[in-house]
């Protein structure tokens, strides 16, 4: 058995930045690395493991209809995708196992946290012995950097920053050996060099810095930079509750039949107006459609794609995780159920 440590990279960012994206990316095309993608998941969604399940169209693995709980679901390239509902420390034991089949562990924490609980589980004796904080990278959303905000939500920047989520924001800077310019491609060239000094201007150290274009990022710039994060933990700066933000916001589950996706997209930009929302991201079952829609959306933006077949035996229907502050659920149930069909 490889004894050597593996060597893993947490990432985080703000809700909507591009983490998934990101993640997805990086397993389509990992660089000739057996890449183990670890993402935490809600008890009543997953729907971000999903996704990343979905980039592998060759899986011959149906496992969309276990109970949620750890998993791991191998992918035809030699990744693996593993979903961390109950237990991280038990899922990193199972990676342990399966060392000689892991080159390098990327973690995706959740954009309401900070990655700190992450961090402090790494470090104790019995997983530090396997693994080694390769960096920590934050992904920060290139457009919003660009207008000022932390976020491409609709909401108008003249509006009073939040103080908890300023302070979320500025902690997951501060935290990064390494920050992830997402969305490049939504900017002005012209406008492409400020978008650097406009980062440099919110952060307190000096991380490498990275654009990426449609969340594509080469592996070489992601891996392989020892920063050994781990070994700052005792003198940090940033001493922050793990729940610190937690509970700033609103998650609400909805779930439809089969839906006109033009008229579910509208009704998405509407509900942007209307409420704070910061993510929309999820499944939809389309009339006459053999394949799964994919839909993501932070603001008015909301892009779509197909990532796999309906088996033959699963349930179609269009599932939406919508996340934000003070959210309305019967309205966005109502306005949302207007574009069945």
């Amino acid at each position: 058995m490889n004894t050597h440590k593996i060597p893993t990279t947490i990432v985080t960012g703000f809700l909507g930045s591009g983490k998934t994206t990101l993640l997805s990316s990086v397993l389509k095309q990992p660089g000739g690395r057996r890449i183990a993608a670890v993402v935490s998941v809600p008890a009543e969604s997953g729907i971000d493991s999903e996704i990343l399940r979905g980039t592998d169209f060759n899986t011959a693995s149906r496992t969309q209809r276990l109970p949620l709980g750890n998993r791991i679901y191998e992918l035809s390239n030699g990744c693996l995708c593993c979903a961390v509902q109950d237990d991280f420390v038990q899922m990193m034991h199972e990676l342990i196992a399966r060392r000689d089949d892991i080159d390098h562990v990327i973690i995706e924490t959740p954009g309401t946290e900070l990655p700190i609980s992450f961090l402090r589980r790494l470090s104790t004796d019995t997983l530090a012995q396997h693994f080694t904080i390769d960096s920590v990278m934050t992904v920060a959303d290139g457009p919003a950097l660009m207008d000022g905000r932390h976020t491409s939500t609709g909401q108008s920047k003249s509006r009073t920053p939040d103080p908890s989520l300023q302070f979320l924001y500025q902690a997951q800077l501060d935290i990064a050996d390494v920050v992830l310019i997402s969305k490049t491609d939504l900017v002005f060239p012209v406008m492409r060099k400020k978008l650097q000094g406009s980062l440099e201007a919110l952060l307190s150290h000096k991380p490498d810095i990275i654009s990426m274009q449609h969340g594509i990022v080469s592996p070489d710039l992601l891996f392989g930079r020892n920063c050994g994060s781990e070994q700052r933990m005792e003198v940090s700066k940033i001493e922050l509750d793990e729940h610190q933000g937690r509970d700033c916001f609103d998650t609400v589950m909805v779930t439809l039949g089969r839906v006109d996706s033009d008229l579910l997209v509208s009704r998405l930009q509407m509900l942007n107006s209307e409420q704070t929302i910061y993510r929309a991201k999820g499944f939809a079952e389309l009339p006459n459609k053999m394949m799964r829609q994919v839909v993501q959306g932070v603001g008015s933006r909301i892009d779509r794609s197909y990532d796999r077949r309906w088996w033959p035996d699963e349930e179609r229907s269009t599932r939406l995780q919508i996340t934000g502050r003070h959210l309305d659920a019967e309205r966005l149930l109502a306005t949302l159920r207007v574009a069945e069909v």
